[in-house]
């Protein structure tokens, strides 16, 4: 594996870096009052790990009730499906992200593969880092369905390489219930109102005496507490680098990342979260096979970028594409050829 989940999140009370490597913690839940800090620990969070990470290597679930902090991220090649805004598609995400974890379980065990660091075999699977801003939009409109999928997520998860960052600035039990504490040890308080506020996210009443503008708490399990101070990233520095992100990646081909069969009757397991056309094809379709007849190659990384839709809308054109006669089948990692001849060729 080639992912870099180290991210240099802080400089501790005597100056040394402060890294949250996810591979190991697994997962982070981030807390605190608005305007203390979260949305600037995110987008430190997210920079570093476009900055570290190919889009072959690293695949990104952004969700963001809010649509305030994350709209930035728009359009980087290494989201899975567009930024995510409301809540019911949400939940089919992380529905989806439930199936890509058993999949991917039973992948392993058919190498006797303790986890995916030690897995070998023919697919390339990407780590997946999902991110959802403001988590208790999801708790206190779908909390029945919210929590078990978080839950799951955050203990069988990690072992196939999928992890979760959970922001939230209400820390009442309704929002920060004990299942998903019990589920999600590595936390990181910034300043909250109350003492009861503190001892909710990191177990003790330190948080409601820190200072705003990302003084944090951070810690992992029984281990200690450490002090910090978050590295501020500006809005505008996230815009620029995923600008400059996007132009290096423009020409770039993918390793893709293979989508759970879809539902008897449903487009994709993603359906939902990007509306399809009905089931006899795609309005985008025939752009698309001019696209790939033109470029005389195919991959759906390829017709993301270049019909600015997201990866499970372009991994279903590319299946009408090969259905139809147009592209070959797929063979590994590389693009697809674009057959000679093909019958769509002449329509």
């Amino acid at each position: 594996m080639n992912t870099n989940l180290n991210i240099n999140i802080a400089k501790d009370e005597y100056g040394n870096d402060l890294v949250i490597d996810l591979s190991v913690t697994k997962y982070l839940l981030i807390a605190g009052n608005a305007g203390s800090g979260k949305s600037t620990l995110l987008h430190n969070i997210l920079s570093k790990l476009l900055s570290t990470n190919s889009p072959s290597d690293l695949k990104l679930i952004l969700i963001d009730p809010k649509q305030v902090e994350l709209n930035a991220y728009k359009d980087v090649p290494h989201l899975l499906t567009p930024v995510i805004t409301e809540t019911k598609k949400a939940i089919l995400a992380m529905k989806w992200s439930i199936k890509e974890i058993d999949r991917r379980h039973d992948l392993l065990k058919d190498e006797n593969c303790k986890d995916i660091t030690n897995y070998q075999g023919q697919e390339y699977m990407p780590r997946i880092v999902i991110v959802i801003d403001e988590f208790s939009d999801l708790m206190l409109a779908y909390p029945k369905e919210t929590e078990p999928l978080v839950q799951k997520i955050a203990q069988m998860g990690h072992v196939v390489g999928i992890h979760i960052v959970l922001a939230t600035s209400q820390s009442g039990p309704k929002v920060l219930t004990k299942s998903i504490r019990d589920a999600i040890s590595a936390r990181i308080a910034l300043q909250t109102s109350t003492a009861q506020d503190s001892k909710a996210i990191i177990g003790t009443d330190g948080a409601c005496l820190l200072r705003r503008d990302g003084d944090i708490l951070y810690r992992d399990g029984m281990k200690y507490i450490i002090h910090g101070q978050a590295d501020f990233v500006s809005y505008e520095d996230v815009k620029t680098l995923c600008e400059s992100i996007k132009e290096s990646y423009k020409e770039s081909n993918f390793v893709e990342m293979p989508v759970t069969e879809p539902q008897p009757g449903r487009n994709s397991i993603f359906d939902g979260v990007e509306e399809f056309s009905d089931e006899t094809g795609d309005e985008l379709y025939d752009e698309a096979r001019e696209l790939v007849i033109a470029a005389r190659k195919a991959s759906t990384s390829y017709l993301q970028r270049r019909l600015k839709v997201g990866y499970a809308r372009a991994a279903g054109l590319i299946d009408m594409l090969e259905e139809r006669g147009v592209i070959a089948s797929g063979s590994g990692a590389a693009p697809r050829k674009v057959l000679p001849n093909n019958p769509d060729q002449n329509k």
